[in-house]
């Protein structure tokens, strides 16, 4: 039994896969299996590029019809014998030393259940060949190594924390992580997350290496999108009643993004009444600016405006890892006042 299952999806980026299970070739830790999981029934590539490399620790898995991407990321968190698993998508690709960090770092925090790694950010080029952003998704002093994460950050709130393709997961409680195949994909981090046994930790260093592509095979749905971050923002402000400062900063977030999504917040009351207090904190720019973005795209504010009839597991789903998060930091706050206490 190796230490750690690592996952390799692919689907038709032959070139970037090659990328991609070169780095985990390279990994100075080696105690590692891999499922390869091709989701082209018609792609033989992947086939041949795994028998080329002829290691016995590469295990090919060809879906027999296309599964699509949330369907097949959820085959990830299944109950295995190893003790970690991780994710290597096939547009990224990790530094040599990303699996020994990351095992290091969960040795180092024996209750930590998830933890993910800072990446470096590349741009696909349209001639070719990449360019280096110099840029990190996490931008950290030197001296801070790990960032450990409770429950309830700003950013969850429609948004998540945590990288897929730099992540590693103890796998005794993977089968929690599943989420409902009515997710949208651009929305998997976030819905995840909500799921997560908490603190959480990030890595600061950069172990692996996010690909900005200049095309993607999974189409982006501007609807889809909308209705996933109303049911997040419904999720969260229907449970956390009375967090009202990340109320306020929900709106100022909102209003300052370039392309503004105050209307996002009241489609959040439209779909859920329990989360009607936000609107003491909208102002009257926010409500014209809302009139005027619904007339001028009425299918996107009625689509938006029935997300919880449109994803009913989903938002069951949401509703009920929310809660949950709910009770648990309820727990920890009675704890840590008792230990105060005593």
């Amino acid at each position: 039994m190796a230490l750690c299952r690592v996952y390799l999806l692919t689907y038709r980026r032959n070139q970037l896969l090659q990328r991609a299970l070169n780095s985990l070739l390279q990994q100075t830790f080696k105690d590692w299996v891999c499922e390869i999981h091709n989701d082209d029934p018609n792609d033989f590539f992947p086939k041949q590029l795994v028998e080329n490399v002829s290691d016995n620790r590469l295990i090919l898995i060809s879906h027999p019809e296309n599964l699509g991407a949330v369907k097949s990321f959820n085959l990830i968190f299944k109950e295995v014998s190893e003790p970690f698993i991780s994710l290597l998508e096939d547009d990224n690709w990790w530094e040599p030393n990303f699996l020994e960090t990351m095992i290091e770092a969960m040795h180092h925090y024996p209750n930590v259940q998830i933890a993910w790694s800072n990446m470096r950010i590349w741009q696909e080029l349209p001639e070719g060949g990449w360019e280096d952003t110099g840029e990190n998704i996490w931008n950290y002093q030197k001296n801070v190594d790990f960032k450990l994460f409770d429950w309830g950050q700003q950013q969850q709130i429609m948004g998540a924390l945590h990288s897929n393709g730099s992540s590693i997961v103890r796998s005794h409680n993977a089968s929690n992580y599943i989420v409902p195949d009515e997710t949208e994909f651009a929305a998997i981090e976030p819905v995840r997350e909500r799921a997560f046994l908490y603190p959480i930790l990030l890595v600061t260093k950069v172990c692996a290496n996010f690909a900005v592509t200049l095309q993607t095979s999974r189409q982006e749905n501007r609807i889809a999108w909308s209705q996933m971050q109303v049911l997040l923002a419904a999720s969260y402000f229907k449970n956390f009643t009375f967090e009202a400062e990340k109320a306020k900063k929900a709106w100022l977030e909102a209003r300052s993004k370039k392309a503004k999504s105050t209307s996002v917040l009241f489609f959040v009351v439209l779909n859920c009444p329990d989360c009607l207090w936000i609107l003491k904190y909208a102002t009257l720019p926010d409500w014209l600016f809302f009139i005027a973005h619904s007339i001028k795209r009425p299918f996107l504010a009625i689509e938006s405006a029935k997300a919880i009839k449109s994803y009913p597991l989903l938002w069951s789903f949401l509703d009920r890892q929310t809660a949950l998060r709910l009770k648990e930091t309820q727990m920890k706050i009675v704890i840590d006042t008792d230990e105060c206490l005593e």
